[in-house]
C-alpha cells in the first residue's frame, strides 16, 4: 500500500511539473504529455483497485487479530506474574525473550480447531499450562502456592471477578475511614 500510495505521488508530482513547464503549444502539439497522462491514469486505475483490495484485506485481518485479543491478555497476565516473581525471591528472573518462547511454542502446540470459539480456549488453555509449569520447575516448593495465587488472583482482577477496593483492602488490610469517608 505504502508503495502504490509513493507511485501515486510520483505521478502526480511528473505531471504537474512537465504541466507547469510546458507553453500552450507545447501541451498541445506535444505527444508525450499525453501519453503520460494516458499512462497516469492506467497505472493510477490498477493502484486504486489494488488499494481498496488492500483494504478489504486490512480489515479482515484487524477483524481475525480481534478475535484472538483474549490470548495475548493471558499471555500478559502471566508475563507480569513472573516479571513480580522477582520480588518473591531476586534468584526468580526470567527474561521476556524466554516467556515469549514459552509462549510461541503454546502456540504451535495447542490443538488445532476450525471453530474459532474452540480453538481460542485451547490457546489459553495451553499457554497457561505450559508457562505455568515450566516457571514453576524453577521455583521452590514453598513458593509454588504463592505463583499460583499470584496467577488466578491477575485472571480474576482481569475479568472483574475480583472488586479492586476488596483487592487493596485484602493487600493493605482495612484503613482507617474518616467521617467524611464513612458519610459518603
Amino acid at each position: 500500500m505504502a508503495a502504490d500510495a509513493a507511485t501515486l505521488k510520483d505521478l502526480e508530482n511528473t505531471i504537474l511539473k512537465l504541466l507547469s513547464e510546458a507553453t500552450l503549444e507545447m501541451i498541445l502539439d506535444e505527444d508525450t504529455l499525453i501519453d503520460i497522462l494516458e499512462n497516469s491514469k492506467k497505472t493510477s486505475t490498477e493502484i486504486n483497485e489494488r488499494m481498496a483490495q488492500s483494504k478489504i484485506v486490512e480489515v479482515e485481518i484487524n477483524e481475525t487479530r480481534n478475535l484472538y485479543t483474549n490470548v495475548a491478555i493471558r499471555g500478559s497476565i502471566l508475563y507480569f506474574v513472573i516479571a513480580d516473581l522477582g520480588g518473591i525471591d531476586p534468584m526468580y528472573q526470567n527474561s521476556l525473550a524466554y516467556v515469549k518462547s514459552l509462549f510461541n511454542r503454546a502456540i504451535a502446540s495447542a490443538q488445532k480447531d476450525a471453530d474459532i470459539d474452540k480453538r481460542i480456549f485451547s490457546l489459553i488453555d495451553n499457554i497457561t499450562r505450559i508457562i505455568y509449569t515450566n516457571i514453576s520447575r524453577g521455583l521452590f516448593e514453598k513458593d509454588k502456592l504463592i505463583y499460583s495465587f499470584l496467577i488466578i488472583t491477575s485472571i480474576l482482577r482481569n475479568a472483574k471477578k475480583i472488586d479492586e477496593a476488596v483487592w487493596n483492602i485484602f493487600l493493605r488490610g482495612p484503613s482507617v475511614f474518616t467521617s467524611n469517608e464513612m458519610a459518603a
